[in-house]
């Protein structure tokens, strides 16, 4: 299993982005007022929408994963986890092209590729 160390970034109105973003980068979605934006999924059993940079494609490639519909736990320390089994299938599939995709989970802010 491939792991990568993530890192939290400042929480990001929706529709912007972080500077300098990288593989393994994980922020929380706010509205435009500044609160952080709820999701009405059913398979979020937490109401919190983040976002999470994926590794995909070829030379370090990348892909924004869209977590508005899984359970994001958010731990003490900053770090979240997506994992299997927490009320919802919770696994991240993120597709670019045809071939290219990232399949994985978040443990403590590290990415774990299936």
């Amino acid at each position: 299993m491939k792991t990568t160390q993530g890192r939290r970034r400042a929480d990001t109105i929706e529709g912007d982005l972080p500077d300098e973003l990288a593989i393994g980068d994980y922020w929380k979605i706010l509205s435009a007022d500044g609160t952080p934006k709820s999701s009405t999924y059913p398979s979020n059993l937490t109401g919190t929408c983040w976002h999470l940079v994926v590794p995909i494609g070829e030379q370090g490639g990348h892909a924004l994963a869209n977590l508005m519909a899984h359970t994001v736990r958010e731990h003490d320390d900053g770090t979240i986890s997506v994992l299997p089994g927490d009320g919802s299938s919770n696994s991240i599939l993120v597709t670019r092209r045809p071939n290219e995709t990232w399949h994985g989970f978040v443990r403590a802010g590290v990415l774990e590729e299936c």
